[in-house]
């Protein structure tokens, strides 16, 4: 006579085993593509503009300080050629009034200057993240990888860039891709 108990066991193994076998089979390896985030940013060129623009608005606050600068410096000339009186002192009051625009110029316009980079800089991440994004899901891909990491040296040594992936099969790069796809998009 066979013991119930061996038979529960017997059907709770056999049932274990076929449920491992079926969840071994349904497993499969993700689909996978990388990327060079780096190569991408260069390669938009929407970034291009974005970078004329900046460069523009750092000429145009460099020409205003240019302005007081030497306003500044005919000053200084001026007020060394003259002795002490109303003229001299009215052109000293003249002087500190240069000095603080200079000064205030320089805080308002950095800030403002960072700021817009800042701005530059994110709307153009948030950017290429959608359109990564866009393409994995219709390609159909589970995972991409950055291809590489950027560190700092410092302001001697610089920047250095290492790889995250070490090799990958041709078919699995997407960076141009995707920089074909931004600007597509950003010029029609």
């Amino acid at each position: 006579m066979v013991d119930k108990r061996l038979v529960v066991w017997g059907a709770l193994l056999g049932t274990f085993l076929l449920l491992a076998g079926e969840a071994v089979q349904s497993f499969r390896p993700p689909r996978t593509a990388v990327v060079d985030i780096s190569q991408v940013f260069d390669s938009y060129e929407k970034k291009k503009d974005r970078q004329a623009e900046f460069e523009s608005e750092i000429k145009q606050v460099k020409e205003k300080l240019s302005v007081l600068e030497k306003q500044y410096k005919d000053l200084v000339a001026e007020l060394g050629n003259l002795g002490s009186g109303e003229k001299k002192n009215q052109l000293q009051l003249e002087k500190f009034k240069l000095e603080q625009q200079v000064k205030d110029l320089n805080q308002t316009e950095t800030g403002r200057l960072r700021e817009t980079q800042m701005k530059y800089l994110k709307e153009i991440r948030d950017e290429i993240t959608a359109e990564i994004k866009a393409y994995a899901e219709a390609q159909d891909i589970d995972l991409v990888l950055e291809a590489t990491v950027v560190g700092e040296m410092g302001p001697e040594v610089g920047q250095f860039r290492w790889p995250i992936v070490h090799y990958s099969k041709p078919e699995l790069e997407i960076t141009a891709e995707i920089a074909q796809r931004l600007n597509a998009r950003y010029r029609p």
